[in-house]
Order: structure tokens, then sequence, then C-alpha cells
């Protein structure tokens, strides 16, 4: 079957025959006489075959007629000009100007510097101040001939974000027993040399009392501080004595978050001396090493209870200098303290 958009004419040929069965003999006779009575009037199979396909072309010529011609149509330019010539011109783009001012008295003071007046646009400058005490606690030792004793260590600056006065202070107080201390000061000028280390130059004040006696001595000092790869905390510090004495401490530290508030962190402090101090019972080489396990419940950023452990232990000559006086080498202590900053 041929299916088109178009109008469609169908002819249809129906032949009637009369009705009767064939095992009749009377009725086989009247159908014979019939037949041979009426001339045949069905139409050659060619006629009508040319009928249909002259019904088709002409409905087919009368579907293509009713379409539009395409021949007829504008291009695609010939409609472009025709739009161009027929809309209105835009008017001219004038931007605003302030009143009395002209567009070239704008650009005029678009280039010049902004009024004293005006407040500097990142307030870079400030002076800014932080103070943290990362160890206050109470140590009790394992030995029977250690005492037990408080302990500190904290740090602070003032300043921007280049330029800072750095201090630094720890130190131990005995209160059970003979009255024993001793302190380390660090006053430092800090610069910020990478967007993590700091190099610090300054002075250190340190001094010591027992049974009595007291002493103290200054010293000059380099300084490397700042965060290495890894979040580790590294404190790098040179030492020289008022009397040319070269000693360095190297202090490494990590924060290792169990939970958002839990935080477990291990510490390592080693001591280097470049010669002999009598004074101080220190040998050549590495003295003496501690190390650290504090577990920290951070209540606030700024507050944290805690407990941990300490070991502490003198290492190649000045370890023989201390079992020669009589003194312990190695100590061990149990301690709880806070952690706190403003």
């Amino acid at each position: 079957m041929r299916r088109g958009n178009g109008h469609s004419i169908a002819t249809c040929f129906i032949t009637w025959r009369p009705a009767c069965s064939a095992r009749s003999p009377w009725c086989a006779r009247w159908m014979e006489a019939r037949s041979m009575s009426r001339p045949n009037h069905r139409p050659p199979v060619a006629v009508v075959f040319a009928g249909l396909l002259a019904f088709s072309a002409a409905a087919w010529a009368q579907e293509e007629s009713s379409k539009p011609n395409t021949a007829d149509r504008q291009s695609h330019g010939e409609s472009a000009e025709q739009h161009d010539e027929s809309a209105p011109e835009a008017p001219e783009f004038e931007p605003a100007v302030p009143a009395g001012m002209t567009l070239e008295d704008v650009f005029e003071y678009s280039e010049s510097p902004p009024p004293d007046e005006f407040p500097e646009p990142v307030p870079d400058d400030r002076i800014y101040a932080f103070t943290m005490f990362e160890q206050f606690e109470y140590r009790v030792g394992t030995n029977d001939d250690t005492a037990d004793h408080l302990g500190w260590e904290a740090q602070g600056w003032i300043g921007g974000d280049i330029n800072k006065f750095w201090w630094k202070n720890e130190g131990e107080a005995v209160f059970d027993g003979p009255d024993e201390r001793e302190t380390e000061t660090d006053l430092l000028y800090s610069r910020l040399i990478t967007p993590f280390w700091d190099f610090q130059v300054g002075v250190q004040y340190a001094n010591e009392w027992h049974d009595g006696n007291y002493e103290d001595r200054w010293s000059g000092v380099i300084a490397l501080q700042g965060l290495a790869p890894y979040k580790f905390e590294l404190d790098n510090s040179l030492y020289i004595s008022e009397h040319g004495d070269a000693t360095l401490a190297v202090e490494a530290e990590y924060d290792l978050r169990i939970t958002q508030r839990l935080v477990l962190q291990p510490r390592a402090g080693v001591g280097f001396a470049f010669q002999d101090v009598e004074e101080r019972s220190l040998g050549a080489g590495m003295t003496d090493a501690t190390l650290d396990l504090r577990l920290r419940y951070e209540i606030k950023r700024e507050f944290a209870p805690y407990f941990g452990i300490r070991s502490t232990f003198l290492v190649g000559e000045t370890e023989n200098i201390a079992e020669a006086r009589g003194e312990d080498s190695d100590k061990f202590f149990f301690m709880a303290g806070l952690r706190f900053a403003f």
C-alpha cells in the first residue's frame, strides 16, 4: 500500500453472482443457459490499471502544487541586509561621570594616588601577640633519689607577619627537699624567611641554684624554628656562651590526632657540645636526650589537660662524668599538667 500526506483515491470493484448449490442439476442447467444468453460486461484489466495510474498522477500533481516554492524565498544575506536597513540605529553609549567632571578628568583622577584620609586597602601592618604554655606539669620520678618537681615550657611573640620579638622560657623547680631550680630564657628577634620557617637571633639568660649555690650565664643565640614537611615542628638553637663554649639543642614534636579533641604528642630533644664544658659537667659530642609522650584532651584549642611520661638520659662523655660523681644518668617520670594559650 502506498502512503502519502496528500489526497488518496481508492477504486473498488464488486461482482455479484447468484448463489446456488452445484449439486442441483436444475441449478446447473439454469446457470449455463444464463451465461450463454447474457454478454460479458467485465472490464479489461489493462483499462482498470490505466485508470488507477491516471488518478494517482492527478492527486500527486495537486499535492505538489500546494507546497511553497523555495526558489521564491530570500537568501540569508538578502534577509540580513533588509533587516539592517529597516532596524533603527542604536544610540552611542556614553558612560556616566560625576557631576562637574569630564571623562578626561575621571581618567586623570584614577591614575592619582588615594587621598591621605583613605585607609590602607589591606591591614598588613597591624601588631599581634601570642603566648602559649606548651608544658605546665608536675613530674613524679620513679627512682628513689629523683625528686619530684614542677616543670614548664612556654613561648610567645609580638609583632607583625614578618618581623617579631620572640621569647622562650623553660625550667624546673623542686619544692620537696633542697631548694633547687633552673631556668633558661631566650630573647630573640625573629624574621619570617619562608612561609613556614623563622630565622631567630638574640641572647639567652640561664641560671640555676642548688644547695645555696647560684650560677648564671649569658649566651648568644642563633635559631631556626618552623614546620617541616608532614607537620613536624622543629626548633634548632645554637648557643655561644660568654666564655666561648658552643652547644646545640635540637627539638622535634608531632601532633597525632586520634579524634578532633584527643591528641597524642611524641616529642624528642637532643643536646650537643662542641667541646668539654667542665663548669656544666658536659663532655664533647652528644650530651643528653629527652623523650616525651603526652596525651591531651582539648576542651578548647587554647586549653587542654594532659598526662604523659618522660625519659631522660645522658650520653657519651657526659654520662661518664655523671656516673663518676655518683649521679643517675637515666631518669623516668610520670607527668600530669595543662597546656594553654592566650
